[in-house]
Formats: structure tokens, sequence, C-alpha cells
């Protein structure tokens, strides 16, 4: 990412990188201290699965490889955002994730590399299935998750994942929150 591009407040973006605090409820998040219960250290953590929020109004999933230093980013509207503007959503994560991990104290077993260089982007994977309705990008990153744990095929064209099964998703999503909440 270029320098110049990133300077916010009269600090550039490395900068602002080397001066991130961290809060102690992140550290705590890695180490596996959740405010609610089922919460896991990642230390023996092969892999990371998250949606990240984008621009306040789209969302993709992130596969964090911790073994090998590496993210894929899985997105359903490749064509929504310029490869520039994504990047600058996604920079940051690829800088800031190495601190967070070194800064856990838990990840002492990784390579130095992974703690205290930034990780490389290679790239949105292509080609990925798209969502056609431009309004269930949430919906697409679960299935995304949903998919990646069970190993199915995300990629066009082998892939059963479309909007027509993401909406049908949406509905026993929705049917297990709700019988979640109505148990007394």
């Amino acid at each position: 990412m270029k320098e110049e591009a990133t300077t916010v407040g009269g600090r550039s973006f490395t900068q602002l990188i080397n001066e991130f605090e961290w809060n102690e409820d992140m550290i705590n998040y890695v180490r596996g201290i959740r405010p609610y219960p089922g919460g896991m250290d990642w230390i023996g953590a092969k892999r990371i699965l998250t949606v990240m929020k984008l621009n306040k109004t789209h969302f993709v999933t992130l596969e964090i490889l911790l073994h090998e230093g590496h993210m894929n980013v899985y997105n359903c509207q490749l064509m929504c955002m310029e490869h520039t503007k994504f990047l600058t959503f996604i920079q940051p994560v690829f800088e800031l994730l190495p601190k967070l991990l070194k800064k856990s104290g838990i990840m002492k077993h990784l390579p130095n590399k992974f703690l205290n260089e930034p990780w490389e982007f290679e790239g949105r994977l292509e080609p990925m299935v798209t969502n056609d309705t431009k309004a269930a990008c949430g919906s697409y990153s679960l299935a995304f998750i949903e998919h990646l744990i069970t190993m199915t095929i995300l990629q066009p064209p082998q892939t059963l994942l479309c909007d027509n099964t993401v909406g049908r998703m949406q509905w026993i999503w929705a049917a297990g929150i709700l019988s979640r909440s109505l148990e007394p």
C-alpha cells in the first residue's frame, strides 16, 4: 500500500499502525476469554473463520490460516467495490493481525515472521459465487463459513450455493435464533 495514499490527519498509515493500542478485550478474545460461554483460545487453531464488515454496508468472510501466515477473503460482490478501495479496508487487518497475535502472548509457536511482519494480501478469491440481490452479503458470509467448515466447493461452476440456497438458509438461521430466544 502506498504510504502517501494513506495519510490521515498528518500521520501516515505506518505511524497509525505502530501507535495502535489494543483493547484488553481484544487480546482476551484471542486467549479464549469471552463474555459468553463457549470461548476457545486460538493457540491450537489452524484457521479462524470470521466475518468482517466493510464500509458500514458490506460483509466479507476471512479465512485466517494461522500456520501459513495467510488469509483468504471470500466476497460475494466482487464488482461492488473497486480493488483499490477494497484494499484500503482490508490492509489494516493484514497489518494489525500479526501484532494482535504477538500481543496475546500465546502464539509463540508461530514463526517470528508471522508475528512481526504484515501478512501479504494476494487478492480476493475468484471466480466466486455472486450475490445477484446485492442485499444478502451477510448471509453469504455465513454460508461461506458453513461451506468452509463442511469442505464443500464454493467456487463456480461446481458450487450449489446461489441466491435461492442462501434465501432458504436465512429462514433456517432465523428459526434457530428464534427457537433459542423463546426457550425458558
